[in-house]
């Protein structure tokens, strides 16, 4: 048996048919917070990136579960789409956005609270320093002897 082969192009045209662009114009999951990344290196995603999700949750729920020819599809809705369409996306891109941030500086500030103090650096080298007892001494040589002074003053 033959195998047939269709083209990303076509696969993609066909999904969009079976779509319901009103779920994807104006946007069915437009609650920013599912949007927005967990973890302090990742980067908030874009209206396109966004408008991409409600086209693959669309396409999911109706069989399809390729993301090439999902990713197609959302590339040729998202060309084809009204400036009006598009702003609602860079509506939500935008708030996801702020929320992004907000977190990114109380997590900074978190870590910087928990983080441990930094330590002393190590010394390579020990440090040879003469006994206590041996700098005392030198340190009464260089008094005045209390036989020798006029003050009368005495040191242990």
């Amino acid at each position: 048996m033959a195998e047939i082969k269709f083209s990303t192009d076509f696969l993609a045209t066909s999904l969009i048919e079976k779509l319901n662009r009103k779920n994807i114009f104006p946007p069915l999951f437009n609650d920013p917070e599912s949007f927005v990344p967990t973890g302090r290196s990742r980067k908030p995603s874009n209206s396109f990136l966004i408008c991409r999700r409600n086209v693959c949750k669309e396409a999911k729920g109706k069989g399809t579960y390729n993301m090439r020819v999902i990713s197609k599809a959302a590339a040729l809705l998202w060309n084809n789409a009204t400036f009006e369409e598009k702003k609602v996306y860079k509506t939500i891109a935008k708030r996801v956005n702020e929320i992004h941030e907000i977190r990114k500086l109380t997590f900074n500030f978190k870590v910087k609270l928990t983080a441990q103090p930094p330590r002393a650096p190590s010394i390579s080298h020990q440090l040879h320093l003469p006994p206590i007892s041996s700098i005392l001494s030198s340190m009464f040589e260089t008094l005045p002897n209390s036989d020798q002074s006029n003050t009368g003053t005495q040191f242990m």
